[in-house]
């Protein structure tokens, strides 16, 4: 079975708070060389930095924005030539009231087109520019950080157009990225962190984004086997596309 040291190098996007900022932690906890994509702050992340020195990379990216992500790649490539794994946490939900009707949307405020940009073209982009780096791996491993708001078998929401229809778009871009490039030995996962104590969680959630961290590292660690689930949960029970 595959060790945590032979793997050394992860990507993860919307790093500085949240899952983000959990999963730099567990992941610098595991020994990994761990690059930090960073959008907004990088108070927390430069703490960390002082204690795990050049264990840690902090790399402006903006996932919604080409140019970012292509000077983030090259950042990258500049200090190393191999990432093991790319984590794609970024993401948003931008409507303030989560139960707002049909009747209610305003295509005019840009929160769709704002919200798929992030949440389903985001991760392709990031997998595009550092697949190079991706390429010189032997794991090989995407996790899109997507949920159950994307499940169609599942859904029950009357609302949240926006938040839902763009994780659904990132389960088939991870159905899709895995036809592609599974040949080439990558591994695709889609992953429901859980609902959690975050910005976007609220306080009422149900964990907290350190738990749902160390499910998450433990599925990138573990060794796949055949006819393991794409799309799951942080604790790796499958989920219904």
């Amino acid at each position: 079975m595959m060790t945590e040291k032979m793997i050394k190098r992860v990507l993860v996007t919307g790093a500085d708070a949240g899952l983000g900022l959990s999963l730099v932690k567990r992941f610098l906890a595991g020994e990994f060389a761990v690059f930090a994509g960073v959008h907004r702050s990088d108070g927390q992340l430069r703490n960390l930095a002082s204690e795990y020195g050049d264990a840690l990379a902090l790399i402006p990216l903006d996932v919604a924005d080409l140019d970012s992500v292509r000077a983030a790649a090259q950042r990258v490539a500049e200090r190393t030539n191999t990432l093991d794994i790319v984590i794609n946490n970024a993401g948003i939900h931008l409507v303030k009231n989560p139960s707002q009707s049909l009747e209610q949307l305003d295509f005019e405020n840009q929160q769709f087109q704002q919200t798929m940009n992030v949440n389903a073209f985001g991760p392709l982009r990031v997998v595009q520019q550092f697949q190079p780096l991706l390429e010189n791996s032997e794991r090989k491993l995407i996790i899109n950080i997507s949920s159950e708001a994307g499940s169609i078998a599942d859904c029950r929401r009357e609302n949240q157009f926006a938040y839902c229809m763009s994780k659904a778009a990132l389960n088939m871009q991870s159905k899709i990225l895995h036809n592609y490039l599974e040949p080439r030995g990558f591994r695709v996962l889609t992953v429901h962190p859980g609902w959690m104590r975050t910005n976007m969680g609220g306080p009422s959630a149900a964990i907290d984004s350190d738990e749902s961290a160390a499910g998450i590292f433990d599925l990138a660690v573990g060794e796949p086997k055949p006819g393991d689930a794409m799309y799951m949960d942080y604790r790796g029970e499958p989920l219904p596309w």
